[in-house]
């Protein structure tokens, strides 16, 4: 393409000087839009002239056949429609979720911590015995975390969970059908066992059903939210044999929280946000999973030299660099669950008000 230039005019001028020089503004660069933005700039009538022109003017006409624009389209449109649909295939789609173990202990003798690892209806009784046994043992402060719970979107389980800590006869959520606009409220069933101040931690794998729990204790019991933002798969879906053994994923409800904003399909943004990498986390919760908690929660505290220390002529500090460093590679400490300890260090400080 031909640009017309304007240069003649401007060479034929001379500047007139000045004594004083003008300030030169320092030029702006425009943000260039990504190009979902500009595509989405076109109506109907441009994106049709978009793939005309494509067809009829592209270098290599056998990139634009029919078969390959309709592949396009699904593509972009699976990719547009993030967690709202997927295709996998069966062999992905049927792949049961990793195996974690319900855990449950009382830390600093006034933490409940529950974990509710891979969490089914039959596992109600084990979290009804876990709750009554670390309020009995006076538990002041609750830990819920659903970081190893399975990415999927069982609500009445999440609401029989719920019932534990909602008071009896609330709305908890609406799960609200795309077709038609129905609305299928899930209510608390029971009195609490737990009325206490609540820190949740989640990841960013949480989805429906640990996605439902956490953003209703936020709205309904001012539960704390800790971890990274989650996934924003609070749906239900159905699933389509599609092709030769796909499975095709569509969202055909949503999750609604009366008075608190969608968490399809951005996902629920925690309280407090803690980076952890996938990895470090994975590993760290792997770790408890075989070991318990605490190895993994408190930071060891190197020894320090003192007056008892310098009257027997010894060095705590040079003792520790030579047993950890000397003749060989530095002693490997547990790796610290971050997300846990912020919310430790948030019911520490509950408590400690609460106090005075």
């Amino acid at each position: 393409m031909a640009f017309c230039s304007a240069g003649s005019t401007f060479a034929q001028q001379s500047p007139v000087p000045s004594s004083t020089p003008e300030p030169v503004a320092s030029p702006v660069a425009a943000t260039p839009k990504s190009l979902r933005d500009l595509v989405n700039q076109l109506d109907q009538a441009g994106l049709q002239q978009v793939i005309e022109q494509l067809r009829s003017n592209y270098v290599d006409p056998s990139a634009l056949t029919n078969q390959e624009i309709n592949q396009a389209a699904v593509e972009g449109l699976l990719s547009r429609l993030g967690p709202g649909a997927t295709i996998q295939t069966r062999a992905e789609a049927e792949r049961p979720p990793r195996n974690h173990p319900f855990k449950s202990d009382l830390i600093e003798k006034q933490f409940a911590y529950l974990r509710l690892g891979s969490f089914t209806q039959q596992n109600l009784a084990q979290l009804d015995g876990a709750l009554n046994d670390l309020v009995g043992r006076g538990a002041t402060g609750l830990i819920l975390d659903l970081r190893t719970m399975p990415p999927g979107s069982d609500f009445q389980l999440a609401a029989d969970i719920l019932s534990r800590f909602v008071p009896k006869g609330k709305v908890l959520f609406n799960l609200v059908q795309q077709k038609d606009g129905q609305e299928r409220p899930y209510t608390s069933s029971a009195d609490p066992i737990f009325t206490g101040p609540i820190a949740v931690l989640v990841s960013s794998e949480n989805a429906g059903t640990a996605e439902a729990i956490a953003a209703t204790l936020r709205s309904e019991v001012h539960a704390l939210v800790f971890g990274q933002q989650t996934s924003g798969r609070a749906v239900e879906y159905e699933r389509y044999l599609v092709g030769n053994g796909l499975v095709l994923t569509i969202a055909v409800s949503k999750l609604v929280i009366p008075g608190s904003p969608a968490v399809f399909p951005k996902g629920l943004a925690p309280d407090i946000q803690v980076s952890f990498s996938k990895q470090q986390q994975d590993s760290v919760l792997a770790l408890a999973d075989e070991n318990g908690l605490r190895d993994y929660i408190f930071d060891e505290e190197r020894p320090h030299t003192n007056e008892a220390a310098l009257v027997a002529g010894r060095n705590p500090d040079l003792d520790a660099y030579e047993t950890g460093y000397m003749g060989g590679a530095a002693k490997q400490r547990a790796p610290k669950d971050v997300v846990l300890q912020r919310a430790i260090d948030f019911l520490t400080t509950i408590s400690v008000f609460r106090t005075k």
